[in-house]
């Protein structure tokens, strides 16, 4: 089984992200802050905060999954700017059904500040 997200996604090594927690339905992954992740106005990225929860809600979806789950569509709410790294994810199931996945995501900065909320919904395929 494993975790394809986790062991080969190039957007989470590119971005030096980690995962500090990954189990079925969960997934709790940082990366850091680095000038390259931010706007101009040196606050995180909208995209990096989208990407860190993209990757968070993955790794939650696919922990132990003998099926691949694609993103069907993903919102974000970004809530403040991400001014202090390492920035962090949350991924949590909110509803699992046969196929239809639901997950709500929050993002958090380095001082524990909410930064954004995604819900993200997905599909399990039986791709693997």
């Amino acid at each position: 089984m494993g975790n394809t997200v986790v062991e080969k996604d190039r957007i989470m090594r590119l971005m030096e992200m980690t995962a500090e927690e990954v189990r079925p339905g969960y997934a709790r992954i940082r990366m850091p802050l680095k000038d390259d992740f931010k706007n101009g106005m040196g606050f995180a990225h909208g995209g990096t905060i989208f990407s860190l929860a993209d990757i968070a809600f993955g790794a939650a979806a696919n922990e132990g999954a003998e099926s691949f789950v694609v993103t069907l569509s993903t919102s974000i709410e970004y809530l403040r700017p991400g001014a202090v790294g390492p920035l962090s994810a949350e991924a949590t199931l909110i509803r699992g059904g046969k196929h239809i996945q639901n997950y709500e995501v929050k993002v958090f900065d380095g001082n524990g500040e909410l930064i954004a909320r995604t819900m993200a919904c997905g599909y399990q395929t039986k791709l693997k």
